[in-house]
């Protein structure tokens, strides 16, 4: 072994509903980091929660940071996306133990998987955002109609309805009416006893992919990529990974001048966040303009992702933006 390689530690898998989505992700970066560069180790995190390093049992969390230290790794790529990986709790974690990452910090992560909080945060940067209102399970069992007219009365119908913790559109619905609305919000509402009843606004479906790995440089976005789903209402979970079932074309189909309107909201709420390294946000082009609608820390890496497609617009191949995340991740450290 190269004594000047750094050990990477590929983190996948993970407990949330984006398990297998955060494996293609995993598999890709640890196929493309560079080996002469980095000894990469791939640990997957079990839909129960267990840790599966190479040549060892299934470990609990506690004796899986003892083997991250045994293994003296340099540097975490977290590939884990949705609760329990991009929500804060493991970037907390690796902070503990002394290991940089490829993602926002433990602050900023915590805060952009909450969707409602970070719409305020956002906001208070002067971008715009969708109305919304947000309810809890209790209020719905016991006055499901109050619930309706409250929906009906902040943002109508339709409206779009989502669990404001989860990602890859992972519960969430468009009710076209109070009676669809109904009939929906209970089982978004298991989820996690909480659900965001949000603004719909019809418009061109756009995301922004931002890049912060300059040293001493402001956060810059990168083209920003049209959505079109072929046979989806919107970019749904079968929209984004299946494919042939999106036309995603960057640079957008869009008037330069909301194109840049898009790319600066987008590094107004990365800054706004707190993020580090990279994020991407989404938007809907309304009649009144670009509307900003959430923003990811670890977007996916598979084959079809957004992120990957809007770097090599520019000349960025997916190798060298692995590559570029784990220099920026070390020069944390030093």
């Amino acid at each position: 072994m190269d004594l000047q390689q750094r050990h990477v530690a590929v983190l996948m898998g993970g407990t949330s509903l984006e398990h297998d989505i955060s494996m293609a992700s995993g598999a890709k970066i640890a196929e493309s980091l560079d080996k002469t560069k980095y000894r990469v180790t791939c640990v997957v995190i079990g839909r129960d929660g267990l840790w599966h390093f190479p040549g060892t049992p299934p470990l609990d969390a506690f004796d899986a940071v003892s083997e991250l230290k045994r293994l003296c790794v340099d540097c975490a790529f977290v590939a884990l996306h949705g609760p329990f990986g991009e929500d804060g709790r493991l970037q907390g974690m690796l902070d503990l133990l002394g290991i940089p990452y490829t993602c926002s910090g433990c602050a900023a992560s915590a805060l952009a998987m909450d969707k409602p909080r970070c719409k305020a945060v956002v906001a208070g940067a002067g971008v715009r955002v969708a109305h919304h209102i947000t309810f809890f399970l209790p209020e719905w069992q016991r006055a499901p109609e109050s619930v309706t007219a409250r929906v009906a009365k902040a943002v109508g119908f339709p409206c779009v309805v989502k669990t404001p913790c989860q990602g890859s559109s992972f519960g969430m619905a468009i009710p076209q009416t109070a009676e669809d609305f109904a009939a929906c919000v209970g089982g978004i509402l298991a989820m996690d006893g909480t659900a965001m009843a949000e603004q719909y606004i019809k418009g061109t479906e756009v995301t922004c992919a931002v890049l912060d790995v300059e040293a001493g440089q402001r956060a810059r976005a990168l083209p920003v990529t049209e959505i079109r789903p072929v046979k989806s209402a919107y970019f749904d979970f079968e929209a984004k990974y299946t494919p042939g079932a999106t036309r995603e074309i960057t640079p957008a189909q869009i008037p330069a001048e909301t194109a840049d309107q898009v790319q600066q909201m987008a590094v107004t709420a990365h800054d706004a966040v707190g993020c580090g390294i990279w994020s991407r946000s989404d938007f809907i082009i309304g009649p009144q303009g670009p509307v900003w609608i959430e923003i990811n820390t670890v977007p996916g890496m598979t084959p079809t992702s957004l992120y990957p497609q809007a770097a090599a617009a520019v000349g960025i191949e997916f190798d060298q933006l692995m590559n570029l995340f784990v220099e920026a991740a070390l020069r944390r450290r030093s």
